[in-house]
């Protein structure tokens, strides 16, 4: 409960993580390693744990390692198809530098320093240097103490218990052997979990009580998933058409809270499939859906990155003809499922080249299969796309294992055919995999900040090229095309003919939808899609972390994503918050949104929200062990903080158990000697007080005594003499 605390060794190789688990003699140990060297070191800690109190890792602002992923090197290997061939004891692996963190128990906290807290790094590297490595400095020294205290990591609070020596002196002695019994820096880290075994126990544990108050230590994993569709769909509608499903992940993971940018693996996917969406609703507005005899669905996941929750729960009601709720569709409703994978991991390895290599995954080659890669194939080739069709039984984690899963017969029988679209053949391109490094960067994303029209306009790709704002291989122009590419494909598919005027994604709106997901939350984009109310509320400039959370509360991510739709692919009516909330037209969602101007608009959508929780926690007497569904939790937790402090050598501590021993021993002689010598140190006890004072008032009567009988001898001497 008061966390763990250990000395600081700051690891600047191996050799030092083997000294501190086999040699060291002041443990336990908080060793403190970068981003670099953290790989390389935490399978040696975890395997000798005994002398390791825990890790803070902090980002290596130089360089960044070749891989970094702690996800296992078979993405949600328990919830894949039964053929395909990435066990991880078939030697085969999609993500070649996985090394598997976020599945293993970890017996130790560690904590994470970004590279913008890098001075605080410093701050102990200094104290280790004085304390920890100088013997010359190593006793009677002033106190220095660094507080950090966050949920995770934030803000450092230096103070110093004295200020006689201002400057920490350089390292002279890496004398290591003289540690045992001298003050040193010291880390205390905190970070209790509350739930404890698994799912099964922890979640049991949270339904009892304990005096009437229910004790909660872990929840379900599970957020909402966003649910489009580009014509009207409903229970009142009589003619519901079929469906093309077009899906992509919402979320990603990190071994950090509160550090998941998912940029590769799940941003560049879900800005595409936004872009793609708002870009058919321009080329086939809602007015025209009388026009045609099919629809497109699109649908973001939420939760894929622990076993696919948020496709089992659409696979699990599909089955049973129950998803949407408001819309209820079945498998047989659904001609074609396109998922866009992890398709960003290659933008940054052509960053300087225009061409963007692109895989189709697919189990059997069935007509709507052969057909959606035969049309997408000519619409991306015009920018310079390839697409390669790899037809295997062997598909690249993605939320195809759950529809394959659960609705075996459909996807078998070509009921249900399937494509996904990724950028990488047998293994991933995306070498930050679910990890802190996952960010921008691993694009390439640079923000241009061009300005927005006064009404949502945003300046065509063609005249970015033009004046030179942007290039041919900046990721925001691959993308817009990429979406482009697929919003012509479903154009076709919906019309029966290909599209002939002239809209087209821009990448001027693909360069905003970056930037909110991974620069700013408090970006106009997102800003302009937020509630409208009285009270004004500016997001955090930071990017949202996409990590799923849990079912009970709802996640920004989903939100953000879902009012991007309602605001750029909706249609806006001239009616005010309370006509607007009245509003309830069969097959649409209406939505105060705040608008360009920030004033309020009234929003019709096809837009909403479904359930992104696992069947598992809706059936009654589940078994938990049976693995056919996810049954991730997340344990409740106190607050979590840190703090580096000088620890006491143990002189001090020694001198004052001695002292008081001898004072203890000194106070028990005096008593005894007391004892023995009280007749002679007090002569007159306290009972003879008691008598003394007896004695006194007899004596007392005894004067009063003969003074009566003077008195009465002196009268009647004086009678004597009047007689005569």
């Amino acid at each position: 409960m008061n966390g763990a605390v250990g000395v600081v060794q700051m690891i600047s190789n191996i050799s030092d993580a083997a000294w501190l688990v086999n040699n060291a003699t002041a443990g336990p140990y908080m060793a403190v390693v970068n981003t670099a060297l953290f790989l390389d070191v935490i399978d040696l800690f975890m395997f000798m744990p005994n002398n390791v109190a825990g890790i803070l890792v902090y980002q290596n602002g130089t360089a960044r390692p070749k891989t970094f992923s702690q996800e296992s090197t078979c993405p949600n290997e328990v919830s894949s198809d039964p053929v395909s061939q990435c066990p991880s004891s078939s030697g085969m692996s999609w993500n070649m530098g996985g090394t598997g963190l976020l599945r293993r128990n970890i017996p130790f906290p560690i904590f994470y320093l970004p590279q913008t807290r890098i001075e605080e790094i410093d701050k102990i590297n200094n104290c280790f240097q004085r304390y920890n490595l100088d013997r010359a400095n190593q006793n009677g020294k002033p106190l220095c103490s660094i507080q950090l205290k966050s949920r995770i990591v934030s803000l450092f609070r230096c103070f110093c218990l004295n200020t006689m020596h201002a400057h920490y002196p350089e390292r002279y002695n890496l004398d290591r052997a003289y540690q045992n019994g001298r003050p040193l820096c010291s880390i205390q880290l905190k970070s209790f979990m509350f739930a404890a075994v698994n799912s099964e126990v922890c979640l049991r544990r949270s339904t009892t009580s304990a005096l009437l108050t229910p004790t909660k230590v872990c929840d379900p994993l599970g957020d909402q998933n966003v649910y489009f569709s580009l014509f009207p769909r409903g229970k009142e509608i009589l003619k519901n058409k079929p469906i093309t499903l077009v899906t992509a992940r919402i979320d990603t993971a990190s071994l950090f809270d509160g550090l998941a940018p998912g940029a590769a693996s799940s941003v560049v996917g879900m800005v595409t499939l936004l872009m793609s969406a708002v870009t058919l609703t321009k080329m086939m507005p809602v007015s025209d859906s009388h026009l045609y005899d099919s629809n497109v669905v699109w649908n973001l996941f939420n939760g894929e990155t622990f076993d696919y929750i948020g496709s089992q729960r659409v696979a699990y009601e599909m089955k049973f003809g129950s998803w949407p709720s408001f819309a209820p569709l079945d498998s047989s409703d659904v001609k074609l499922h396109i998922e866009l994978g992890q398709i960003g991991g290659s933008l940054n390895l052509y960053s300087e080249n225009t061409s963007w290599p692109l895989y189709a995954y697919a189990a059997d080659s069935y007509t709507p299969v052969t057909e959606f890669l035969n049309e997408m194939l000519m619409n991306a080739k015009q920018f310079n796309m390839t697409l390669l069709p790899v037809f295997t039984k062997n598909l690249p984690p993605s939320s195809l294992h759950s529809f394959r899963r659960i609705l075996k017969n459909e996807t078998e029988n070509g009921e249900l055919p399937e494509v996904l679209l990724v950028d990488y053949k047998d293994t991933f391109t995306n070498s930050y995999y679910e990890s802190v490094f996952d960010d921008a960067d691993n694009i390439g994303f640079v923000y241009r900040n061009i300005s927005v029209g006064p009404d949502g306009q945003f300046v065509p790709t063609s005249d970015l090229l033009a004046n030179g704002t942007m290039r041919e291989w900046d990721v925001q122009v691959k993308i817009s095309r990429l979406a482009t590419a697929l919003a012509l494909t479903m154009y076709q598919r919906v019309a029966g003919k290909p599209y002939a005027a002239d809209i087209a994604a821009s990448a001027h709106l693909a360069d905003e939808m970056l930037y909110c997901f991974l620069r700013s939350q408090a970006c106009r984009l997102l800003l302009a899609a937020d509630y409208a109310t009285s009270a004004v509320e500016v997001p955090t400039a930071s990017a949202p972390p996409l990590y799923v959370g849990v079912a009970a509360l709802s996640n920004t991510p989903a939100i953000f994503a879902g009012h991007l739709l309602v605001l750029l692919a909706g249609t806006q009516l001239s009616l005010n918050k309370t006509a607007c909330d009245s509003l309830d037209k069969p097959g649409f969602s209406y939505y105060w949104l705040r608008g360009w101007n920030h004033t309020g608009v009234c929003m019709q959508t096809t837009m909403n929200f479904t359930q992104a929780v696992s069947p598992a926690f809706l059936l009654q007497d589940y078994d938990m062990s049976s693995g056919m569904y996810s049954t991730w939790t997340e344990s409740v937790w106190a607050a979590m903080w840190a703090r580096v402090f000088v620890s006491g050598g143990g002189g001090g501590a020694r001198v004052a158990a001695c002292a008081g021993a001898a004072a203890t021993l000194a106070a028990a002689l005096l008593t005894y000697w007391l004892s023995k010598h009280a007749d002679v140190l007090f002569k007159q006890p306290a009972d003879s007080i008691v008598n003394d004072a007896a004695s006194g008032r007899k004596n007392k009567f005894r004067r009063a005594a003969r003074i009566g009988r003077v008195q009465r001898t002196a009268l009647l001497k004086r009678a004597n003499l009047k007689r005569y």
